[in-house]
């Protein structure tokens, strides 16, 4: 998966350090059936695709963490998967399932 146009950006921050939401988001990602793409070498930033489902082709997902003095801001990029078929509500679908996949990691960071 490559660079793509966005189509919805969502931030949050948590106040665990960088070390404890990396190691979360690879954990979300196994536990939930997620395919975790590239990460760059400084592990700043993971590209993941959410699974698929009956009514869902998967959702591209870039996850770029930056430590702050007080945690770790991640902002999420998200638009369809490459090579799925295109439809009039991709923005609320989409947002919908990255916003269930926030609430994962978050459960998966401080379960």
């Amino acid at each position: 998966m490559g660079l793509f146009a966005s189509n919805g950006t969502l931030e949050k921050s948590y106040s665990d350090d960088v070390d404890a939401v990396r190691t979360a988001i690879t954990e979300h990602c196994r536990e939930q059936g997620h395919h975790l793409g590239s990460v760059s070498q400084d592990q700043m930033r993971f590209e993941v695709s959410t699974k698929r489902t009956a009514m869902n082709w998967g959702t591209a997902v870039v996850l770029t963490l930056t430590p702050t003095g007080s945690g770790t801001n991640v902002v999420i990029d998200y638009d369809n998967v490459d090579g799925s078929p295109r439809a009039l509500m991709d923005g609320r679908k989409n947002t919908k399932t990255i916003t269930k996949f926030v609430d994962g990691l978050s459960a998966t960071l401080h379960g």
